[in-house]
């Protein structure tokens, strides 16, 4: 589905339908022309004429309502006395604005509409919303249809808006573009492509028609964690309870507890998803491969569960009051988001190498991680990485033939220097050799094959700890 999003205007459509033409469409000439108040819909029109799949997605500001020559042109006459009632109290109107907009005879050609906040003061009625909720609510839009697989490609129309929503539109789309790329490591073409289009300036202009410029947008993503070690080791990942706060409401006794669990609990399924996406990711990162193979990772399903459930909630808040909004935090909304999006393009990596828990008994053959992991670096473009497994697999693989089979499980201590007995595992040690640290490495031999596996006595925990601390 190609997705249009353009701020709306509900301007007088004898003035407001114009003439839009097409005739440069990816380079390609084409002669395309229609008559519409928005260029959007035109756009539109022209991609399901080629049998594309494409919808627009209206955004309207809640203070769009607030124009005093709205009553002038709008119909039916009852409509008309409800603005003006609007016009008196609007606080009915902005508990809940969408009923009131969808029966406005016009724009009526848009396909779908988004509502979001305003800032400003308009016909004396004051709006004091934080111009990065607008962002989230555009964000969130996109990433649910996304998700939702009813997006695949991205048109944002600059045609029509005041700058804070036309602002708030672009920022949201490199957002977006961010998180779907981040899902999208094993084929990057799965990530929607993304298109600017606006049309020759209307205001002032003599022309009859105008024309509909499209310029494509390219962003890309790196392997780099939006969550630091800060946050992840000395805070314990903290800003989540900007997303799930406890409750601040009047509300007391049984009622206030039960909300104050429901909280805790919704805090304590996001964290166990945002620290699995920190462990593995630095993992990945520092290149220790074998831990990998010993962590029980959420699927991909699971998160997107999270994500959509994350939505929701934020929704729930934003549209309780659309008199104010109620200021999130950003941050810690995009660094949650983008953690949870980046955990899903790691899963489907893992998942497509059988990067899974092994049976312990059996250990895994230490070629298979090579080569495995030498592919996996190869996508995210970790390509020391590579270098260094390689060098350290084959020190391994060369020591034990010198000693020859090696039929029962034996500490890799004894293998390098079997008069020592062993000792704690050195954390400087153990990130040095892709993780084949000798205290924590058992290895033994199958035929030809060199099995390895970590020590029952090894320390996640400590392990986990080291990790945090290594994120970058």
């Amino acid at each position: 589905m190609k997705v249009i999003y353009q701020v709306g205007r509900l301007d007088n459509p004898a003035q407001a339908t114009k003439e839009f033409y097409i005739k440069n469409f990816h380079g390609e000439k084409v002669d395309e022309s229609g008559k519409a108040e928005l260029s959007s819909i035109v756009l539109r029109d022209f991609l399901r004429k080629r049998n594309y799949e494409a919808k627009t997605v209206i955004v309207y500001p809640v203070s769009i309502v607030f124009n005093s020559k709205l009553p002038e042109y709008i119909q039916p006459e009852e409509l008309k006395n409800e603005l003006v009632d609007i016009f008196k109290d609007p606080s009915n109107y902005l508990k809940n604005p969408h009923e009131f907009i969808e029966r406005i005879e016009l724009e009526r050609n848009r396909d779908e509409k988004l509502i979001v906040h305003s800032l400003g003061e308009y016909l004396g009625i004051s709006l004091d919303a934080s111009y990065d909720d607008i962002v989230l609510e555009i964000l969130f839009d996109m990433i649910e249809r996304y998700l939702k697989g009813e997006l695949e490609e991205l048109y944002l129309d600059i045609s029509s808006g005041h700058n804070i929503y036309i602002s708030a539109i672009l920022e949201a789309a490199r957002h977006f573009a961010v998180f779907s790329h981040l899902v999208n490591w094993i084929d990057d073409t799965k990530s929607p492509k993304i298109y600017i289009t606006f049309s020759d300036p209307i205001i002032g202009s003599s022309a009859k028609s105008f024309e509909i410029h499209i310029q494509q947008q390219r962003f890309t993503a790196f392997f780099s964690s939006p969550i630091k070690s800060k946050e992840a080791a000395d805070y314990n990942f903290s800003f989540l309870r900007e997303i799930y706060p406890d409750p601040n409401n009047n509300s007391k006794g049984s009622e206030a507890v039960k909300l104050k669990q429901q909280a805790r609990e919704k805090r304590k399924k996001l964290k166990e998803k945002i620290e699995m996406f920190c462990l593995l990711f630095s993992a990945i990162k520092n290149n220790v491969p074998l831990y990998l193979y010993s962590q029980h990772y959420h699927s991909a399903d699971e998160i997107k569960e999270e994500i959509f459930k994350l939505i929701d909630h934020a929704k729930a808040r934003l549209c309780s009051d659309y008199q104010k909004s109620p200021n999130l935090n950003k941050r810690a909304y995009i660094d949650a988001v983008l953690s949870l999006g980046f955990y899903i393009g790691i899963v489907n990596v893992l998942e497509k190498y059988n990067v899974t828990m092994f049976c312990h008994d059996t250990g895994i053959d230490i070629e298979t991680v090579k080569n495995s992991f030498s592919e996996i670096y190869l996508i995210f473009r970790l390509h020391t990485n590579i270098v260094m497994l390689g060098n350290e697999v084959s020190n391994t693989q060369e020591k034990l033939k010198q000693i020859g089979d090696i039929s029962t499980w034996t500490g890799l201590y004894r293998i390098i220097d079997p008069d020592k007995s062993a000792g704690e595992i050195d954390p400087r040690n153990f990130f040095a050799h892709s993780g084949f640290e000798r205290n924590a490495t058992e290895v033994r031999t199958d035929d030809d094959r060199v099995l390895v596996r970590y020590s029952l006595n090894v320390n996640f925990n400590d392990i986990n700890c080291w990790l945090k601390r290594r994120l970058e």
